[in-house]
């Protein structure tokens, strides 16, 4: 079963073994439970959600009560697929846009290789043909369709980024 990592352990907060999670979407109340450790394998943790802290989120990992073995406790948190919720039109799950070829006017623009946002709103990071590899604004200037079943983006004004 393929899993999604949803955030990751990234300090521990304070002296009784709480942890920081940074997560990695909006609805953080899938980390609140029995996650996975590892995109394969068995290892599990369960984590208890207690409150936001910035743009972290507090939380108690059974079994940990020590800062020290909070430092030791710094994992990416996965779920499997398959527990995750229908998104709504227009909503698309990062894992599901990896590997999808983008299109323009008909002709292959490339393959999403990964879809970063720094900050300012989710990218597009394109492999071209040529090997080159450039970032596009996941807005509607630059993407059209998303097609989830045969696995392509229409994407548009692609030269504004000189991939040639």
């Amino acid at each position: 079963m393929k899993r999604i990592c949803l955030g990751k352990i990234v300090a521990a907060h304070g002296v009784k073994g709480l942890v920081k999670i940074a997560p990695f979407g909006d609805d953080v109340s899938l980390l609140d439970g029995e996650l996975y450790t590892g995109e394969t394998g068995e290892d599990s943790i369960k984590i208890t959600l207690l409150n936001p802290l910035g743009k972290y989120i507090l939380a108690k990992v059974d079994g940990i009560t020590t800062r020290e073995a909070a430092e030791n406790c710094k994992h990416a948190l996965y779920v499997p697929r398959n527990t995750l919720p229908e998104t709504d039109e227009d909503e698309y799950y990062i894992e599901d846009l990896i590997g999808m070829t983008a299109i323009e006017n008909d002709q292959t623009a490339g393959k999403i290789i990964d879809v970063p946002d720094y900050g300012a709103g989710p990218l597009l990071d394109i492999k071209a043909p040529n090997g080159k590899t450039y970032l596009l604004p996941f807005t509607n200037d630059y993407v059209g369709t998303v097609d989830l079943e045969k696995k392509t983006v229409i994407v548009m004004n692609t030269a504004t980024f000189n991939v040639d």
